[in-house]
């Protein structure tokens, strides 16, 4: 889809050079004339976003404050090309955000090319449309469900403005801009942004300033050579622009993707360094829990010699799976034992099956995966004799261990 968009930049850029080459070459005006301005705006953003979750499909917005700086090389009085780069707040409530955007436009003087031939004192007030392409970095952070992360969209750009020349050198204007980004970079989703700007431009030379002079005193003959030539070495500048373009956004995709990974790497890293050094602490549960956990554990029954639990201990492991889902700063784990008729090898397995059932149901039922282990003993650590079929019958159990994070 970038290609698209660049080819649609290629456009207006032969399109804006086509309008350039309407002024003869032996124009007496086109004499050293500056083309050149530059200037500061400010203003405000409107993000237009949907959030992530499937059940909330509401449109929404923020409203945040932007800045920046632009260059312009005004070809002719009709149509220049420029760039230009704005810092954007997108903060949310849930996290802060900021746009990066580097904007090229074409700019397309509405007033000179609708009434070419006003006069000096309405050549004063003109009407402008700057369409374009943007590439945006967008940055967030302290965002509760993605990492702090940075992504380069491309996207299109519009503006209209309005612009009053004050004095042969300063001239201050209104714009309203819209971008549409190819894909959204914010963690709420989103990909059109509106805003409202005011500009201070700063022309260079004065009255020499093609942005000063009409368009009756710049082009007074209606010569229209043949472009063909032009358009087609315009054609192969734009196609060799185009190449590098790509292969800078490229370079830049690769770079940040090296650079995603390598923090994600050390996040692991200092996670896993944190788990494994970190001293569990046992949890003493109150009488309430406590009841609830023994109720659970007591009614628990699988079928024989399998890991399959009974529909009958289903309602108490309910319970337990609310506790639990209650209390996400737990640690659990899970033990499993049998008694010690059999094949020892296959008790071993039997008792880490059995604990991985219950595991394994509770999960279904809500409760984080990262905060359930499970392990199996098989008949060791007996609580009573197994000489007995009533001590074999509590040798064969599931026992559970609480932690606090």
């Amino acid at each position: 889809m970038y290609k698209k968009f660049l080819a649609m930049a290629v456009a207006g850029t032969l399109a804006g050079n086509a309008f350039a080459q309407e002024a003869s070459s032996d124009t007496a005006s086109a004499k050293g004339i500056c083309h050149w301005s530059a200037g500061l705006k400010g203003g405000v953003n409107y993000l237009r976003h949907a959030p992530i979750a499937e059940a909330d499909r509401t449109l929404s917005g923020t409203i945040n404050g932007q800045f920046g700086v632009f260059t312009e090389a005004t070809f002719n009085p009709r149509w220049g090309l420029g760039l230009q780069y704005m810092y954007a707040m997108n903060n949310q409530e849930t996290y802060d955000a900021v746009n990066h955007d580097i904007i090229l436009h074409s700019s397309f003087n509405l007033s000179n090319i609708v009434s070419p031939y006003r006069s000096m004192g309405l050549q004063k007030l003109n009407v402008y449309v700057n369409p374009g392409i943007v590439g945006t970095i967008g940055t967030w952070k302290d965002c509760a469900f993605m990492e702090d992360d940075n992504r380069f969209v491309l996207g299109l750009y519009g503006a209209g403005q309005i612009e009053y020349n004050v004095s042969k050198y300063f001239a201050i204007g209104l714009e309203a801009t819209g971008m549409y980004r190819l894909r959204t970079c914010y963690p709420d989703g989103g990909h059109l942004t509106f805003g409202a700007n005011l500009e201070v431009r700063y022309k260079f030379a004065g009255s020499r300033n093609i942005r000063n002079i009409a368009w009756v005193d710049y082009a007074p003959k209606c010569e229209v050579p043949d472009l063909t030539p032009i358009l087609e070495e315009q054609k192969r500048q734009c196609e060799e622009l185009t190449a590098k373009l790509e292969e800078q956004i490229v370079n830049q995709n690769v770079a940040i993707n090296k650079l995603q990974q390598q923090i994600k790497f050390t996040q692991d890293s200092l996670d896993s360094h944190i788990r494994a050094t970190r001293e569990p602490v046992r949890y003493v549960p109150t009488k309430e829990e406590d009841e609830i956990i023994k109720t659970a554990f007591a009614q628990l029954e699988f079928e024989s010699n399998k890991a399959i639990i009974k529909q009958s201990s289903y309602s108490s492991l309910d319970g337990l799976a609310m506790l639990l889902k209650s209390h996400p700063e737990w640690s659990v784990t899970l033990k499993g034992y049998t008694d010690n008729s059999g094949n020892a090898a296959k008790n071993l397995q039997l008792s880490k099956d059995r604990a991985a059932s219950v595991k394994n149901y509770l999960i279904n039922k809500g409760v984080a995966t990262a905060n359930i282990q499970s392990q199996g003993y098989g008949s060791a650590n007996p609580v009573a004799s197994n000489s007995t079929l009533a001590g074999r019958a509590k040798n064969r159990r599931v026992e559970i261990e609480l932690f606090s994070k």
